[in-house]
């Protein structure tokens, strides 16, 4: 039997999700959909009108999205198909189920675009291409499906995933790899890897036995460092964009005033240098057959030709508005989908930027008037924090405007999805001169 065979096999004795979630909402794994969009550098105001969840298990993300977006036309595949039939089962009786379609369908197959059909705006994949044989064959399928501005979500497992670290220790303690059993034995077994294995702290001797038989006794695991990830994916006409790790690992950046020491990096560049010093055993990526804009940011003068797009990630409370242009002011964003909260006191011109970025002027236009001028350093290191922070996108010159603006208040997002555990308070206080960084 095949590796691909055997997977299988394990999906369709336990298929995961679990049933008994009977369509609850999504798993609080997933990445808000408000930061997808400020990190994917959608269209503020875009909302996807197709959708595919790849690998959809018995349908709760399916479910999740179909609410959230309930214009958009959803469809979602599995290769098992007891698990499509209890999906289709789910939805006569979830809110909003009785229109996502199902189909079974194997993401590796070179003909998915007949059952799928293309041009999907949104394709999420989570915790499924770790246990394809043939992952590139599921990213070339996904190169394809995707509209030309679509996103990919792809949810796969890290280096330090438990999977890489306990499989090989299991068959000391008894358990044959090939043969699952569930038992009290098993999990207290589980639970003293749990205890030894101090980073990333990770507690699964709790979850349901489809999880156990897929990660720990599976024949196939595939869990790898970003860069091998992102080269996969890079391989199949995918580029990255960003991971949920790195969104909050610069927090750090911020509260120490080093961001400026990362650029020119893009967001994808950090999250790679993130993992890179601190592995993790998930990644949520944002990846699109589109590559990211290509920002000037070692130079001060042809970044002035560049029109700031506020993203819809945060909620601003502005200060009052001061004549001196260079007079520190504290502004507060915060983001209620990842639990963030930030402070900046930065002079007034970066406040009147934040408050005009509609994308319909340039920052050298925004700044015009502003007496003693903003020295270029200053403007690229406030620019590239934001941009970090996923406060702003930029539009190159000439670039048709297709971003929205300020006052559109949704984008590829839902409008109240909050993740839990990832608050973070960050104030960054008034410790520079006017007109500079520092």
């Amino acid at each position: 039997m095949s590796v691909g065979s055997r997977v299988r096999r394990i999906y369709d004795r336990r298929p995961y999700p679990p049933p008994s979630l009977r369509g609850q909402a999504a798993p609080p794994a997933l990445p808000a959909m408000e930061w997808v969009a400020a990190v994917s550098e959608t269209a503020a105001g875009k909302v996807p009108a197709r959708i595919l969840v790849a690998g959809c298990g018995v349908g709760t993300e399916a479910f999740a999205l179909a609410r959230t977006f309930p214009s958009a036309q959803v469809l979602g595949v599995d290769f098992s198909a007891r698990s499509i039939a209890l999906a289709r089962r789910l939805g006569r009786k979830t809110a909003g189920g009785e229109d996502v379609r199902f189909e079974v369908a194997d993401l590796t197959a070179r003909d998915l675009v007949r059952i799928t059909g293309d041009g999907f705006d949104l394709v999420s994949c989570h915790g499924v291409l770790s246990y394809v044989p043939d992952a590139g064959a599921v990213l070339g399928n996904f190169t394809r499906l995707l509209a030309p501005d679509g996103v990919l979500v792809l949810g796969v497992n890290g280096a330090v995933h438990p999977s890489a670290r306990w499989r090989p220790v299991l068959p000391a303690f008894g358990f044959d790899l090939e043969k699952f059993r569930d038992s009290a034995g098993l999990r207290d077994v589980i639970r003293v890897l749990e205890s030894i294995s101090v980073y990333p702290p990770v507690k699964v001797s709790h979850l349901d036995a489809g999880y156990l038989a897929g990660d720990l006794f599976g024949p196939l695991n595939r869990a790898l460092p970003l860069s091998e990830w992102a080269q996969l994916c890079a391989h199949a006409g995918l580029h990255l964009f960003g991971t949920h790790r790195a969104f909050f690992a610069v927090r750090a950046l911020l509260n120490l005033d080093l961001h400026a020491l990362l650029m020119p990096r893009t967001r994808g560049g950090v999250a790679r240098l993130v993992d890179a010093l601190q592995p993790t055993s998930f990644h949520h990526m944002v990846l699109s057959r589109r590559a990211p804009v290509d920002v000037p940011w070692s130079d001060g003068r042809a970044l002035l030709r560049w029109r700031p797009v506020l993203t819809s990630l945060y909620k601003a409370q502005w200060p009052r508005r001061s004549r001196d242009r260079h007079a520190l002011r504290e502004v507060e964003l915060e983001s209620p989908a990842t639990s963030t909260r930030v402070t900046l006191s930065v002079p007034q011109w970066e406040v009147e930027i934040l408050r005009n970025s509609d994308g319909t002027l340039t920052l050298r236009e925004l700044l015009a008037g502003v007496e003693p001028a903003v020295p270029a350093k200053a403007l690229r290191e406030a620019m590239y924090l934001l941009y970090l922070m996923g406060v702003v996108n930029l539009a190159a010159p000439g670039a048709r405007h297709a971003h929205g603006t300020d006052h559109v208040p949704d984008g590829l997002h839902p409008p109240k999805q909050r993740q839990g555990g990832n608050r973070w308070s960050g104030r960054k206080r008034a410790t520079r001169k006017p007109g500079s960084r520092r």
